[in-house]
């Protein structure tokens, strides 16, 4: 969704601006996660020309409709370089000097609660991970069922690229080749092509299928 027409402004001292605070009338773009303005033309001074309001670290919003100024839509945002709760923090406020804030601004405050909605769960997951991971301890004991791997851990002791060979390869396996902890059983080899599934013959139905008439 996008709405032209619109002044910014923005200040605080984490912007590195003449004066640490810049303004510029242009167009402003919002999707589910992030608001972005596109200025006009670049300023002049800093180049600046676009800037980036992520939904995950806009906080305080505040939509306005005075009698006789243009309604306005303001908030707190931090930086991305400080995290979303880091002590550098800008303000900034939307004039909407040509209308449009019927279906903009509903859609604005559903799409920040959407997602806080999704920070609040991803972040609930990892402290109940976390408790779970003191409690079971992490890696498990010898001769133990091991736990699931933590997603993290997960993504750092495997990668399968069966789309060609590894440039640093030296294990000869080519498009097979397979960085990871623990070995691959057979049936999980990327480059065999299964018509069924890939199971264990002591994991398989012994009955044979039955079908219906067109395809007996």
């Amino acid at each position: 969704m996008s709405r032209g027409g619109i002044q910014l402004e923005l200040r605080g001292p984490a912007l590195r601006t003449r004066g640490n605070k810049w303004g510029a009338r242009g167009t402003i773009f919002l999707s589910n996660m992030r608001l972005v303005f596109v200025a006009d033309k670049p300023d002049g001074a800093s180049g600046l020309q676009a800037f980036e309001l992520p939904l995950a670290y806009i906080s305080e919003e505040d939509f306005k409709q005075p009698i006789f100024f243009a309604n306005n839509l303001s908030g707190r945002c931090n930086m991305v370089e400080a995290g979303a709760e880091g002590p550098q923090m800008i303000q900034w406020t939307l004039y909407f000097k040509e209308g449009g804030v019927g279906t903009f601004i509903p859609f604005f405050f559903r799409s920040c609660a959407y997602v806080r909605s999704v920070a609040g769960r991803m972040q609930q997951q990892q402290q109940q991970a976390a408790a779970a991971g003191q409690q079971q301890g992490y890696p498990p004991a010898a001769g133990g069922d091991p736990p699931s791997t933590p997603p993290q851990q997960f993504l750092q002791t495997a990668l399968v690229d069966p789309s060609g060979e590894c440039e640093h390869c030296t294990c000869g396996a080519g498009q097979s080749c397979c960085f990871t902890s623990t070995p691959l059983p057979p049936w999980a080899d990327p480059t065999r092509v299964y018509l069924t599934q890939p199971l264990d013959s002591s994991q398989q139905r012994q009955d044979a299928p039955k079908f219906p008439a067109p395809l007996v």
